[in-house]
């Protein structure tokens, strides 16, 4: 009897100690569990944020708010080269339009005509270059831009001198260099606002001119740098 009991005795210990071990388990599981969990609620905090980030910025408000505000920098800098180029209606509310893919201008009178419905052929290549060194300051000052950083205008001076030059040195009568006109004096403008464009985005950027206007019409402004002269008996 004395055995027995002492047999029962050892067998209630080590039934404890299996006991014991098995709520250790239980409790080490409900540790680890509770660390997933942790985990878990860390990622649906990290994705509930990144969902309420696409939420705002595929919201059409905000998209239009974003687009009215690139249209205000882009139209302003158009005007700010406008002046700089000295074109008519400078002073009048510029303003591009993306639906109709040209400018705007907002008279005093309150209507608003397109550019092909007002100025000159000059107006019209002044626009169109105040157009796109605006759009490019724009871009440029963008976190990504996939646009490349160039740009080529093919023969600005056309609408001044729609004849070509005999010469580097020449004017298209064939007359030794003169010392000004109003037309060179056109032509001028477009390089120096090309000049100060290149000075505003600190170099970053390459405008290849093709032109067949002489020096004249370049010469001493900053940043022009003549390339080559394939001009028809030129060495």
């Amino acid at each position: 009897e004395g055995r027995s009991a002492e047999s029962s005795a050892q067998r209630q210990r080590v039934r404890q100690i299996y006991l014991f071990v098995g709520r250790v388990e239980q409790a080490l599981e409900n540790v680890s569990a509770s660390r997933n969990v942790d985990d878990l609620r860390s990622k649906v905090r990290t994705l509930a944020i990144k969902i309420a980030d696409l939420k705002r910025d595929l919201d059409p408000r905000a998209q239009r708010e974003r687009l009215n505000a690139a249209l205000d920098t882009v139209s302003a800098k158009i005007a700010d080269y406008a002046r700089l180029l000295q074109l008519e209606h400078a002073t009048e509310n510029v303003r591009l339009n993306i639906r109709e893919l040209s400018l705007q201008f907002g008279r005093l009178s309150g209507r608003t005509d397109f550019l092909w419905e007002v100025g000159s052929g000059q107006n019209w290549v002044g626009y169109h270059i105040a157009g796109l060194l605006a759009l490019h300051e724009h871009l440029l000052n963008l976190s990504l831009n996939p646009v490349p950083r160039f740009l080529v205008i093919d023969q600005p001076s056309q609408v001044y001198f729609p004849e070509a030059w005999p010469s580097i040195d020449q004017t298209p009568d064939g007359q030794g260099k003169i010392e000004s006109s109003a037309d060179i004096a056109g032509v001028r403008r477009i390089f120096s606002a090309i000049s100060h464009f290149i000075d505003v985005v600190s170099g970053q950027f390459q405008v290849i001119v093709t032109e067949h206007a002489g020096s004249i019409t370049w010469d001493g402004i900053p940043h022009v740098h003549l390339v080559g002269n394939w001009r028809k008996g030129h060495e």
